[in-house]
């Protein structure tokens, strides 16, 4: 299964990521500890965490080579372990994780893409009670909605840069249009013809082109237009 791209901004995603396992965590009983692993190209790591314990298990897991979480992120299907002492498929990992007894391993899928794992590790055998299913599910149902609001954060902040870099790349292009018709007399569709055919006999980019004549002629870099963050909206409700 393929895996996506992460946010740019992997920060703030796990900030989110870490809100919601802890809440997962107190939902569950018996101190049970849950861990988000992400999985990315051949990477992965733990993204969140209830507790640190969960995270040296995941940690634990990539050290051996073996482990539920690993079989779950192979297999992209859930694993679930009843008695993790009784269980022969790992031993190099339940040798390092004597007080684990039940773990759930809960794939988690964007887009047909596998995003990571859902980890719960309990200290009791025989299965997860009820209440802890139930977390699970909720928690593991709003990691690709916390994902998809990464992405689309990420997304506008990309095209927000990228819209600032062509307004002052413009803005440059603009002031040498301005020093070239005056130079040649000539229109501005002129002035950036002659602009452009310079750049590709120099292969140079015509806004860097545009850069070293204004600096030429003022003797100063160029002066890119300051972009100023909109206000925060404020609503208008009053509480």
């Amino acid at each position: 299964m393929n895996r996506p791209s992460l946010p740019t901004d992997i920060e703030e995603f796990e900030r989110a990521l870490t809100d919601c396992v802890i809440i997962a965590g107190q939902a569950m009983p018996d101190c049970a500890m849950v861990s988000i692993a992400l999985c990315a190209d051949d990477d992965i790591h733990t993204a969140a965490s209830s507790h640190a314990r969960a995270e040296l298990l995941d940690g634990l897991q990539q050290a051996t080579g073996q482990g539920p979480v690993l079989d779950a992120i192979d297999t992209a299907k859930p694993v679930t372990v009843s008695d993790l002492a009784a269980d022969s498929r790992w031993p190099r990992f339940a040798a390092g994780a004597p007080e684990v007894r039940g773990v759930h391993c809960e794939p988690l899928e964007y887009e047909d893409a596998l995003l990571g794992v859902l980890t719960v590790y309990s200290g009791h055998a025989d299965g997860l009670p009820v209440e802890a299913w139930t977390a699970l599910h909720v928690t593991a149902a709003h990691v690709p909605v916390l994902f998809r609001t990464a992405l689309d954060a990420a997304r506008m902040r990309e095209v927000a840069a990228q819209l600032k870099e062509a307004l002052s790349t413009r803005a440059i292009i603009d002031q040498a249009l301005g020093i070239v018709m005056a130079q040649r007399r000539c229109t501005a569709r002129e002035a950036f013809e002659i602009l452009r055919q310079v750049s590709q006999d120099r292969n140079v980019k015509v806004h860097q082109l545009a850069a070293s004549i204004v600096e030429k002629v003022s003797g100063q870099p160029p002066q890119r237009p300051r972009f100023e963050e909109p206000p925060q909206r404020t609503s208008s409700r009053r509480t």
